[in-house]
């Protein structure tokens, strides 16, 4: 017969192993990168990715922060090792990046859309884009892949080049993500509006360095217990729901 005392080993080892995991992250700020900006992540760290990535990492003991820094490179970074993770990426991207390794749950879904002063055009898919004038901003491999039938077709630098040409009719249609989108007309130019539904729908996960493998399993059961007690909605209403209201 079992005593008290071997019931307890079990229990006892893994309080033991919890409390040696926390103190190996205890005084350290783990990064992770993003590659956009408002209302994902922002200065005041308040931002939909800023709030998630908080909320994951503090509910198992350990500090994190999001960086912002150009899409590529909050890549290298965070499979060098130079930070700690990447968020929000599709998945498979562990094929080219061999040293990341991707949080099961979720993050967002993520709606490409396309923003026009013409709310009677017809963009359902993207072939339903041969009949008109283009745009996206340079280096997003998502539509240069998808992209291949338009009438004209012009890459811009950023979001503030790619809205003037919808703004000044030089382009009947811009495409983007649906909340930087919004966020960006809410600020500079309410007479955009995006076309529904979405042209196209991706899930998109948070990926950690393998050095923090060990972390994955109480990430993704962090942000499942987020997702079913409210937290999460509470931070998506906060920071893009309300963009729909403004």
């Amino acid at each position: 017969m079992m005593t008290s005392i071997g019931l307890k080993r079990p229990f006892i080892a893994l309080l033991l192993y919890l409390i040696i995991s926390s103190l190996s992250y205890a005084g350290t700020t783990l990064t992770i990168t993003s590659g956009r900006g408002e209302p994902f992540v922002n200065p005041e760290n308040n931002g939909f990715y800023d709030l998630i990535v908080k909320n994951m990492f503090q509910s198992i003991n350990v500090k994190a922060k999001t960086v912002l820094l150009p899409s590529q490179r909050s890549l290298i970074n965070a499979n060098q090792g130079v930070d700690d993770g990447n968020i929000a990426r599709i998945k498979g991207l562990e094929k080219k990046f061999p040293n990341l390794i991707r949080v099961p749950e979720k993050i967002i879904d993520f709606d490409f859309v396309a923003f026009t002063k013409n709310n009677n055009l017809k963009v359902k898919s993207w072939d339903d884009l041969i009949d008109y004038n283009v745009s996206y901003i340079n280096g997003w491999k998502f539509f240069e892949k998808k992209v291949v039938k338009y009438k004209s077709l012009v890459k811009t630098k950023n979001a503030k080049q790619l809205f003037e040409l919808v703004k000044n009719n030089r382009v009947d249609v811009a495409l983007y993500d649906l909340w930087s989108g919004l966020w960006w007309i809410n600020k500079n130019n309410k007479n955009i509006s995006y076309l529904k539904p979405p042209i196209a729908s991706v899930k998109l996960y948070l990926y950690v360095n393998k050095k923090h493998k060990k972390l994955v399993p109480k990430l993704a059961a962090a942000l499942e217990k987020m997702k079913k007690d409210g937290t999460y909605k509470k931070i998506y209403d906060r920071t893009l729901t309300k963009l729909l209201m403004e």
